[in-house]
């Protein structure tokens, strides 16, 4: 059994559930694979474990993806320097956030072992810049010159997306060799005692977004306003959105719920949101435009294809929408505009009043196999196997 340095700033249980659980899964299939992974994470008040060794970050862990990541990061570099470094053949580090991959890379090359970096977002070429200037002015000037440092030490970069491959590949041709595509995907464990048929004890079409509201232009007041026009129109919906809410939102979507159009469930976890989606009759996908070349694939899309429920995918042309085409068993595609969300819903109501609404279908041999996130472990230990041999 090898070992594997296994760096993951978001690592359950914590704040970041959706980052840790590809960590996570990771984690608990890579042994199955030869390799057996430790841990080093982010301290963040959680519950001590033998298998995870938890790191207290020099700045305070409560304001996560602001000042924490940088402290974590110096609290890491300390960690690896001390006479008792952990003994491993290979350096996996996960992103976002980005600082602590700079000590990890350090470590791998003092140690003389692979380095492999997992960018689950893009960080220079990150489409969603919003923010201060000062960020704005950091994405176009430092971090590309940290990245470029970073990537020049790395013997894997993995990305999440087909679009992210192609722009880092065009961003840095020299390197396009050391990169692969290793989406995001799904656990099945977690649909292991899901019901087969949604339940329509509440009498109205019911409708679930997964996620956070307010991460860059993703907002929820087109499908409010189309919610609201169909019940005029006399159709029975409600819509579940499942995932704690930044305040903004919350004030945002108070008069939705006070109306009963709108049902707000606090975060939940993972085999809990899937049992929500499993329940749902149509789930709803809503990711902001970008003019940029990488094209964000929600984290919650490959689950809602393993659902086999249908999808109203508010989405703009990329990969994201690729893959719900390629693989949806059924799927409406609208533009983020309330009058078209409006009149998609209503044909949804209609098929749902009809019994034409499809159910819940069997997830395809072909799909489980790209994104079952056992099958991605089993090609992420490839990799690192190639890797080790290579060096050796």
């Amino acid at each position: 059994m090898r070992s594997v340095l296994f760096v993951a700033y978001d690592f359950p249980p914590g704040p970041g559930i959706g980052a840790g659980l590809r960590s996570a899964s990771f984690v608990h299939y890579l042994p199955a694979f030869g390799w057996q992974p430790r841990v080093l994470a982010l301290d963040g008040g959680q519950p001590r474990d033998d298998d995870v060794e938890r790191l207290a970050s020099t700045t305070p862990w409560q304001r996560p993806y602001e000042v924490t990541p940088y402290g974590w990061a110096h609290a890491l570099r300390r960690r690896l320097r001390r006479t008792d470094d952990p003994v491993c053949d290979l350096v996996y580090v996960s992103c976002p956030p980005f600082p602590q991959a700079l000590p990890a890379a350090a470590f791998a090359r003092r140690r003389g072992i692979p380095l492999v970096v997992d960018f689950r977002d893009a960080w220079s070429l990150d489409p969603y810049q919003e923010g201060s200037r000062l960020k704005r002015l950091l994405y176009r000037h430092l971090f590309p010159r940290l990245e470029g440092r970073l990537l020049a030490r790395t013997e894997l970069l993995l990305l999440n997306t087909p679009s992210a491959l192609s722009a880092y590949r065009a961003a840095y041709p020299a390197l396009a060799s050391r990169m692969a595509w290793l989406p995001n995907g799904y656990d099945e464990r977690a649909f292991a005692v899901q019901p087969e048929e949604p339940s329509d004890a509440a009498g109205d079409l019911r409708l679930l977004y997964a996620g956070r509201f307010g991460i860059g232009a993703r907002a929820p007041e087109n499908l409010l306003a189309a919610l609201r026009d169909v019940r005029t129109r006399g159709c029975a919906v409600r819509c579940d959105i499942v995932g704690r809410q930044p305040p903004a939102v919350i004030a945002r979507l108070r008069g939705a719920v006070a109306d009963g159009v709108v049902r707000l469930i606090d975060e939940v976890s993972y085999r809990a949101a899937v049992a929500q989606m499993c329940a749902a009759d149509v789930l709803v996908l809503i990711q902001a435009p970008s003019p940029a070349a990488v094209q964000a694939v929600a984290g919650k899309t490959y689950d809602y294809l393993r659902s086999g429920r249908p999808i109203l995918a508010i989405v703009p042309p990329g990969d994201n929408l690729d893959l719900v085409r390629e693989h949806a068993a059924a799927h409406v595609h609208v533009a983020d505009d309330a009058g078209a969300i409006a009149d998609a819903i209503e044909r949804l109501h209609r098929q749902w009043c009809n019994g034409e609404l499809p159910r819940a279908q069997r997830v395809s041999q072909t799909y489980a196999g790209r994104f079952e996130r056992r099958a991605l472990a089993a090609r992420l230990a490839a990799h690192f196997d190639r890797l080790v041999g290579d060096h050796r």
